[in-house]
């Protein structure tokens, strides 16, 4: 073959190697309709992306990796196709950042706003042991797990919270509209007024006449325990609580429990190993009583110790759950097991928030009950009385 005959067919596969490269470079028409969208998708993309959309990202990116793609060129598509528009800006600077050089678990850190620490330990891990495609699978997992469990809390008590609200708005707008109407019928017949209505006559001049006593003290003392509850002291007091009340202690208990054990199961799943699940599992925990837990088994394997003995420690953890867990690490199945209790705790999670919705329901229909039959004997006691002395007089 001569050397013409060679150019050409170079040039031709030269050609050909560009004409299929060609729609993936290419494609940003998704891109470009993203950018062109409105003032409402701006001022969504000030917000950070959910758990959701960083699973969708994760899985995606997993997925691309998987079938051999390289990580510059899937950054590259994935920030051309993400909808969300923060992270796809986030995306693409992370790619600029892998480009110079960077790991990608560096150039995630550098976005600590948008993704976890979870996030970043899993691709660190996953980089070193060379095991990143499996090891962002396993994060989408957890993702999705947890996107799950936040959209059946947050289903199971919007009734209960809307309820609640409403209830509230029609007792204030009795209170402002409807008494001071009665007030004036009950003062131009001059008849004596029974304690109760005397009651919800004061309750409504107190709430027409002094909105610049409460409401701002309501309002302060919301900001306050906001602004507390961002403490040390403060997230420690309320984490405590939300474990320790009525109803909701044991729920949460069972979330929190349902939390730890499929993301460490997961991530051992993944290859990483113990003590880097551990400490992964800790820094993300939303509770500080889950998270001091962990960290002290954490310091306890690190020394040689069993996983079990200080969970056992600690009253969070249910002695049926450690006793799972010891029976996994002596089985060398640890992953399997706390995949199986985290099974359990969420179908139990689920239930016991089903259950919860039947009980307040009920409970709310007779508290506003008991409000309406308050205020209508409060109404209607004067009219009584007023009867009785006109059958009286005549």
């Amino acid at each position: 073959m001569n050397e013409s005959n060679k150019e050409k067919i170079e040039n031709k596969d030269s050609a050909d190697r560009v004409i299929k490269i060609e729609p993936i470079q290419e494609a940003p028409l998704e891109a470009r309709t993203v950018k062109k969208r409105g003032i409402l998708t701006q001022e969504i993309g000030i917000f950070p992306p959910n758990i959701r959309d960083m699973a969708i990202f994760c899985r995606q990116l997993s997925t691309l990796l998987d079938v051999g793609i390289p990580l510059v060129r899937s950054l590259r598509i994935l920030s051309e196709r993400t909808h969300h528009p923060r992270l796809q800006k986030v995306i693409h600077q992370v790619t600029e950042k892998v480009e110079e050089g960077q790991s990608l678990s560096t150039a995630l850190s550098a976005f600590p706003k948008v993704f976890s620490p979870l996030f970043i330990g899993v691709v660190r891990v996953g980089e070193l042991g060379g095991i990143l495609d499996s090891s962002l699978k396993r994060l989408a997992d957890i993702l999705e797990r947890k996107a799950d469990i936040k959209k059946k809390i947050i289903s199971s008590l919007a009734y209960p919270i809307v309820s609640f609200c409403v209830a509230i708005g029609v007792i204030v707008v009795i209170l402002t509209v409807a008494i001071p109407r009665f007030e004036e019928v009950y003062k131009s017949q001059e008849v004596a007024l029974p304690g109760i209505t005397q009651v919800v006559l004061a309750i409504s001049n107190f709430v027409r006449s002094y909105p610049f006593v409460y409401v701002p003290i309501i309002l302060a003392i919301i900001v306050l325990l906001l602004l507390w509850s961002r403490t040390p002291a403060g997230k420690w007091t309320f984490d405590f609580l939300k474990l320790r009340l009525p109803v909701m202690g044991p729920i949460n208990t069972k979330i929190n429990v349902a939390r730890f054990t499929r993301t460490t199961g997961n991530l051992l799943s993944a290859g990483i190993p113990l003590l880097e699940a551990l400490n992964l599992a800790a820094s993300t925990s939303e509770n500080m009583l889950i998270a001091d837990a962990l960290r002290k088994t954490y310091k306890s394997v690190e020394e040689g110790g069993k996983i079990d003995a200080p969970l056992r420690e600690n009253p969070v953890f249910p002695e049926l759950v450690v006793d799972m867990i010891a029976i996994g690490d002596e089985a060398g199945s640890l992953d399997v097991m706390l995949n199986k209790i985290a099974d359990f705790y969420e179908t139990d999670v689920e239930a016991s928030l089903r259950g919860l919705t039947a009980i307040i329901e009920p409970i709310f229909i007779i508290f506003m009950g008991f409000v309406v039959i308050f205020i209508a004997l409060a109404v209607l006691l004067p009219y009584f009385n007023l009867v009785h002395v006109v059958g009286m007089e005549e």
